[in-house]
C-alpha cells in the first residue's frame, strides 16, 4: 500500500516534532485502497496504538479508521488534516489480525479496508451498538436499622426501600428495585436520593446470549481405544515447535466422537494457558455444540454467529477481546475473533460450504484463513468430518495434513443400513407419491415402536416449480433466470434468489392457456403429505422459512430433544451434527437435487449430504436405517454413500478432478460481470478477457460465457474462469492487470465485478 494524504486542503499547520499517523480508511471505493496519512493531534500525541480504531475527516464526512503506525514523514505540498479522535469503546485489534486482514485481502484479491471490516462487528464499525449501562444505587447510610426505626410508621415506604437495599447487600439495579416493590416506590427512591441515603450510578449490563438456560456440568466419558489414539496424534502436534506443526484432519466416521476430542484438545490448550477457536458450520448446529462446551467449560464459552442480536454479539466480542473467556464457538467470521495468544482453533464439519464467504467481499474460506491465522500465532488448526472436502483429503493423503482416522462408532454401535430405491420403478408400479414404498414402510414400523425419524429434502417450499402444460414454460422470477416456487403456507410464488413474491396465475402469463400444473416437492409439501399419511403424528419442520425468528433453530430441536416430535422435515440444515439417540429412520426423500447442477463439485456435495444425514439414524442403542430415493440409483457418489464408503468415492472423484485440471489440482478464480444492460454486460466481460491476456496472465482463461445463472435479481450476468496451480502467482498478475488499466475496461459504469478465489461453486 502506498502512503497518501488525508484527503484534503486547508488542514492545520504542521509544527516542528509533530507526530504523523497512517491510517485505512473504512471506505472500499476505487482507489481508496491504500493507507493515508493523517496529524496527530496534541491530545493523542504518545498516546495512539497500532490496531486502534480512530475517527478521522474524509473528504466532507467523518469515517472510521484503523491505526496502522506511525508515517516518518508528510508528504510534501500537502495540507494534512487531524486526527479526530479514539472510539473509545473499542479497543486496539491485537496485531496478528492486522496481519491476519493483510493477508486476506491479498489472498482473497479484496481491499485492505474491506477485509479490516471483518475484524469489527458491523454494527460497532459504524456505531450502532454501544456498551449498555444501566441505572443502579447504592446504600449510603452507616446505620440502617436505625434510620428504619426513625421513620417508622411515619414514612413506611421509604422504610421499606432502606431496608430491601441492606438485604439485597447495599446494591441494586434501578429495574429490579421496581419489579420487587412495584412501580410505586419510585417516589420514595427519588427522595432517599435527595437526602442522600442512596447514590445513583450508571453501570455496565452484559446482553447474555445465554440467558436463563440452564446447564448441567457433564464429566468426560471414557475414551475408545480409537479416540484415545486420535488425543495422543492432537497431543503430538500440540507440543510440537511451531514450525514444525502439522494440522490434523480427523476423518472420523459419524458418530465415532470426534467432539469429545475436540472437548479434550480444548482442555489442554487451556492448561497450557492458551486460547481456542471452534467453528460450526450452520447455526443449528451452535445450540447442540454450545450446551456440550458449557457443560464442560462453563463461563469461559463465548458465542459469535449471525442469530445474536447485535448487543449480543458486542458484548461477546468484548469479553473475548478483554480475556474474559478463553473458548470461542461460532460460525465462519469467528475464525477473526480478538483473542490474543490463540493456540488451537478447531474447524467442525469443515467440509462444508457454508464456511466460503459469498458477499460482501472478501470472499474468503474460514478453512484457509484458519490456517493463515495459526500460522501467524504458532496455533495448531484441526479439522474434524466424516465426508472431508477433497482438497482436505488430498492434502492429507500428501503428508501437508497429519490424517487421523476414526473408523467406528462410539460403543462398537453399528453404522445404519442404507437403501437406494429407484424411483422411476415407483412410477412404474403406479406410485405417483412422493414417497416410495419403502419409506412408507419404514415410517409405519418408526412410528409403530414410538421411535423417531427425519426426512431431508434439500428444497424448500411445496412445488418447486409451476408448468404451462400447453407450452411448455415455467413460470419464472422476473428478476432472475429461475422458475419461481410456490408456498402453500402463504399461498404465493417465491424466488428463493431475491425473495420477489407473486400470486400464483390462473393462467399462463406466456400464452395463456388455463393447462398450469403444480409440479414437483419442497419441505413444505413433505410436510403436508406426512399429516395426511400419519395424523397422529407430530410433525415439525426446519428450514429457511420456519427459522427466521430469533431462537427457533434452538426451540424446534428443544422439542424433537424431548421427544414432542415424531418426524422432523428439513433442508441441509439437519443434515448434520444432530445427535439425537432415539432417530432409528432417515429418509432422503430425493438425493438428485444437487447432483444434476452444472457445478464441478455436484457429486461431492451430492455423497457429503446423503452421507451426512445417513450418519443421523442409529446414534442411539436401537440401530438405524435410512431410505434413499433416487432416480440415478447407479450413480458413483451414491453407491459409495450407501456404503458408507469414503475412499471409494474419493479415489473415484479425485481421477476425474484430476483429468480436468479441477481442484485439488489447480486453484481457480471466478469473475463475474453483472449489469441490468445485458450489452453492456458481454462488452466488458470481452474486455476484463482481453486485459487479462494482454497483462500476461499465466494461467488458463476459460470464458467469457453467460454464467449458469444467467440472470439474478435484475441483473444479467457472463464469466470467466481462471486456472493455475499456483495462487500467490495468479492473484498477483491478475491485481497487476487491472491496476495497469485502472478502471479503463470498465465499459459502463452501471457493470459490477465480483471476484471469487476458489470458489465453492461457479453458478
Amino acid at each position: 500500500m502506498r502512503e497518501r494524504d488525508g484527503m484534503g486542503a486547508g488542514g492545520p499547520r504542521v509544527e516542528a516534532g509533530a507526530e504523523f499517523a497512517q491510517v485505512a480508511v473504512d471506505v472500499t471505493a476505487e482507489g481508496t485502497d491504500k493507507l493515508f496519512t493523517y496529524l496527530v493531534p496534541r491530545s493523542l500525541a504518545g498516546r495512539l496504538q497500532p490496531g486502534q480504531w480512530v475517527r478521522v475527516p474524509f473528504g466532507h464526512q467523518r469515517m472510521v479508521g484503523l491505526y496502522v503506525g506511525p508515517a516518518e514523514r508528510a508528504p510534501e505540498g500537502v495540507a494534512l488534516k487531524e486526527i479526530a479522535g479514539l472510539l473509545p469503546e473499542i479497543p486496539p485489534i491485537p496485531a496478528p489480525l492486522v496481519q491476519l486482514a493483510r493477508w486476506t485481502a491479498d489472498r482473497y484479491l479484496s481491499t485492505f479496508p474491506a477485509a479490516l471490516r471483518l475484524l469489527l462487528p458491523p454494527e460497532a464499525r459504524r456505531q450502532e451498538v454501544r456498551t449498555l449501562t444501566i441505572t443502579s444505587y447504592r446504600l449510603n447510610v452507616d446505620d440502617v436499622e436505625a434510620l428504619v426505626e426513625q421513620l417508622g410508621r411515619r414514612a413506611p415506604r421509604q422504610a421499606e426501600l432502606l431496608t430491601y437495599m441492606a438485604r439485597v447487600g447495599g446494591e441494586a439495579e434501578r429495574a429490579q428495585v421496581l419489579a420487587d416493590l412495584g412501580e410505586s416506590i419510585a417516589g420514595p427512591i427519588k427522595v432517599a436520593l435527595e437526602k442522600g441515603w442512596l447514590v445513583a450510578g450508571r453501570v455496565a449490563r452484559r446482553r447474555d446470549p445465554f440467558a436463563g438456560e440452564q446447564v448441567i456440568p457433564t464429566p468426560p466419558p471414557v475414551l475408545t481405544p480409537e479416540q484415545q489414539q486420535a488425543l495422543d496424534s492432537i497431543r503430538q502436534e500440540l507440543i510440537a515447535p511451531p514450525g514444525f506443526r502439522q494440522p490434523v484432519l480427523i476423518h472420523g466416521v459419524t458418530g465415532s466422537g470426534k467432539t469429545e476430542l475436540y472437548l479434550r484438545a480444548i482442555a489442554m490448550v487451556r492448561e497450557m494457558g492458551r486460547n481456542a477457536i471452534c467453528l460450526v458450520p450452520e447455526i443449528s448446529l451452535t445450540p447442540q455444540m454450545i450446551q456440550r462446551f458449557r457443560a464442560r467449560f462453563g463461563g469461559e464459552v463465548a458465542v459469535l454467529h449471525s442469530a445474536l442480536s447485535a448487543g449480543e454479539k458486542f458484548d461477546e466480542w468484548q469479553r473475548i477481546r478483554r480475556g474474559e473467556v478463553s473458548i470461542v464457538v461460532g460460525a465462519r467470521s469467528a475464525v477473526f475473533a480478538p483473542f490474543e495468544n490463540v493456540g488451537l482453533i478447531i474447524i467442525d464439519e469443515e467440509h462444508e460450504q457454508s464456511y466460503k464467504q459469498e458477499s460482501p467481499p472478501p470472499a474468503y474460506h474460514a478453512r484457509e484463513v484458519a490456517a493463515e491465522r495459526a500460522r501467524l500465532e504458532g496455533a495448531l488448526l484441526v479439522l474434524g468430518s466424516a465426508t472431508p472436502a477433497l482438497e482436505s483429503f488430498h492434502l492429507a493423503r500428501t503428508g501437508v495434513y497429519r490424517l487421523v482416522s476414526l473408523d467406528h462408532r462410539v460403543d462398537d454401535r453399528p453404522m445404519p443400513s442404507v437403501t437406494l430405491v429407484d424411483m422411476r420403478e415407483e412410477l412404474r408400479a403406479g406410485n405417483r407419491s412422493i414417497f416410495s414404498r419403502a419409506l412408507v414402510e419404514a415410517l409405519d414400523q418408526t412410528l409403530a415402536a414410538r421411535e423417531q425419524a427425519i426426512l431431508f429434502l434439500n428444497r424448500r417450499g411445496y412445488n418447486t416449480f409451476i408448468l404451462c402444460r400447453t407450452c411448455g414454460e415455467a413460470i419464472q422470477c422476473v428478476s432472475c433466470a429461475v422458475a419461481m416456487t410456490y408456498h402453500l403456507g402463504d399461498d404465493h410464488l417465491a424466488c428463493h434468489y431475491c425473495d420477489h413474491t407473486a400470486p400464483v396465475p390462473t393462467v399462463c402469463p406466456k400464452c395463456g392457456s388455463k393447462a398450469i400444473r403444480h409440479l414437483g416437492a419442497g419441505t413444505e409439501r413433505v410436510e403436508e403429505e406426512l399429516r395426511r399419511l400419519y395424523p397422529g403424528a407430530r410433525v415439525a419442520r426446519m428450514d429457511v422459512d420456519t427459522t427466521r425468528r430469533k431462537g427457533s433453530h434452538a426451540a424446534i430441536l428443544k422439542r424433537f430433544a424431548n421427544r414432542e416430535v415424531d418426524v422432523l422435515v428439513g433442508t441441509q440444515m439437519i443434515t448434520k451434527g444432530l445427535d439425537f439417540p432415539d432417530v432409528t429412520l432417515v429418509g432422503v426423500v430425493l438425493a438428485d437435487t444437487s447432483l444434476n447442477l452444472p457445478d464441478f463439485r455436484a457429486a461431492e456435495r451430492t455423497f457429503q449430504l446423503v452421507t451426512q444425514v445417513a450418519g443421523r439414524a442409529g446414534r442411539g442403542e436401537r440401530p438405524g436405517r435410512v431410505i434413499v430415493q433416487t432416480y440415478q440409483p447407479d450413480h458413483a457418489s451414491l453407491l459409495a454413500a450407501a456404503e458408507h464408503d469414503y475412499h471409494r468415492f474419493f479415489a473415484e472423484e479425485v481421477k476425474f478432478r484430476e483429468q480436468l485440471d479441477y481442484p485439488p489440482f489447480a486453484h481457480m478464480i471466478h469473475l463475474v460481470l453483472s449489469g441490468e444492460e445485458e450489452a453492456a454486460v458481454i462488452e466488458t466481460a470481452r474486455a476484463v478477457h482481453q486485459l487479462l491476456v494482454s497483462g500476461g496472465f499465466s494461467g488458463q482463461i476459460l470464458g467469457p460465457a453467460p454464467a449458469p445463472l444467467a440472470k439474478l435479481r435484475g441483473r444479467y450476468r457472463h464469466h470467466l474462469v481462471l486456472k493455475g496451480t499456483d495462487i500467490g502467482t495468479m492473484t498477483a498478475e491478475v491485481r497487476a492487470a487491472f491496476a495497469a488499466r485502472r478502471g479503463t475496461w470498465r465499459k459502463s459504469r452501471s457493470v459490477a465485478l465480483s471476484v471469487d478465489v476458489d470458489p465453492m461453486s461457479i453458478l
